[in-house]
């Protein structure tokens, strides 16, 4: 292999170390407070300027934004995993990445029964299109990104004129018999509701599938070609990367913030107010695989081993991660007494936490205990 490939491993390694980090932040809330904190800021969790403060710099810079590059960035290395099983002299590659994601579909269901928020599943389901799709015709791989990325905004379009103005299902809808059941937006806005109906259900399945599908695309773009290698200058980074997608990405998801603030979260906004923030992902994530993959280039190999470690290890961390919110937010404390500073603070020594495991174990063995249980049974009697 080109000496290359190695460098373009590990660049992919660091920025999803910072993935995997940053997906903790919105994940966190769901597990601490009632689900529609997560979306509606101003249902719970918001009481002074502090929790203001994190929502500004959760909204703009993380939320939809994480998981959008770690999409990507499993995009990418759905690529770089059949290619080198390819090298490797495999007969049947595309039966053992199938097998592969079978294996993760299996951990997924079992990890959705813990956290509503599991993209597992949906990820390993979505690999089977990534087999037919990713030696394609890049422009057509471009702009089936961007279609499936964006049509979770027309999705918003369309669901927001299921609801009234009260987040009730309109009457329209009802007499149509459309959904078996009458919740409205139920526990996605509302703090006192405890149930998600069957139109916000579909709502969330339809959107994070699109928006997943679309991102992994745009990772095996990125990757196709060479983004992802940390090779290229830091001008190139700086003026094609960094610099446009923020300007574009902030731009867009301040709007998403101010509508909100304005119309005071009206369920009659619910859904469409996003819409701005969710066009800002593709921007903002770009932009972020430039910011790391300059970092990772300029940086100490003392200080980017933490995160490159981080990011051997995503499967490992994104998994304990969950663990240790449920054993947290719902074992040992009462979920919904928390404040969006306490979360926080959680975050920040969760982080400290894997990141220094993570350079540890690494230091003393090629995988993380996870990804060895995952590498053995993909390749159980394979040859």
């Amino acid at each position: 292999m080109p000496s290359n490939k190695n460098t373009r491993i590990e660049n992919i390694d660091f920025i999803r170390g910072v993935a995997v980090l940053g997906i903790l932040v919105m994940n966190s809330l769901i597990f601490a407070l009632p689900v529609s904190a997560y979306f509606n800021h101003s249902s719970e969790g918001a009481t002074n300027i502090i929790d203001w403060i994190i929502i500004f710099f959760q909204e703009i810079f993380i939320s939809q934004k994480m998981m959008g590059l770690f999409s990507l960035l499993f995009g990418a290395s759905f690529v770089l995993f059949l290619e080198s099983l390819r090298i490797k002299g495999y007969k049947k590659p595309k039966l053992i990445i199938l097998w592969r994601n079978f294996i993760l579909l299996l951990v997924g269901v079992i990890h959705a029964y813990f956290w509503m928020g599991d993209i597992l599943t949906i990820y390993a389901i979505l690999s089977i299109i990534l087999l037919f799709l990713h030696n394609r015709n890049i422009l057509l791989l471009l702009f089936l990104a961007v279609f499936f990325t964006y049509f979770s905004s027309i999705l918003a379009l369309i669901f927001q004129s299921f609801f009234d103005s009260e987040g009730n299902l309109s009457k329209t809808i009802i007499e149509q018999s459309i959904f078996t059941d009458k919740i409205g937006l139920g526990k996605f806005w509302f703090s006192d509701s405890i149930i998600l109906g069957e139109a916000m259900s579909l709502y969330f399945l339809v959107d994070i599938a699109c928006r997943s599908l679309g991102m992994m695309l745009l990772g095996i773009c990125l990757y196709r070609l060479n983004f992802l290698s940390a090779e290229f200058e830091k001008k190139t980074y700086i003026n094609k990367l960094i610099i446009p997608g923020f300007i574009v990405g902030i731009i867009l998801s301040l709007i998403s913030l101010v509508w909100y603030q304005i119309e005071d979260y009206s369920p009659e906004i619910a859904l469409i107010a996003n819409i701005p923030n969710k066009i800002g992902i593709i921007p903002l994530v770009v932009s972020y695989v430039g910011l790391c993959s300059l970092l990772y280039k300029k940086i100490s190999n003392k200080y980017s081993s933490y995160f490159v470690s981080t990011g051997r290890m995503a499967f490992t961390n994104y998994l304990s991660q969950t663990i240790l919110c449920f054993i947290i937010f719902n074992l040992l404390f009462s979920s919904n007494n928390f404040s969006r500073k306490e979360i926080i603070i959680f975050v920040f020594i969760i982080w400290i936490i894997q990141l220094i495991w993570s350079k540890y174990w690494m230091s003393r063995f090629n995988q993380g205990p996870l990804e060895f249980i995952w590498r053995k049974i993909t390749y159980l009697g394979k040859n």
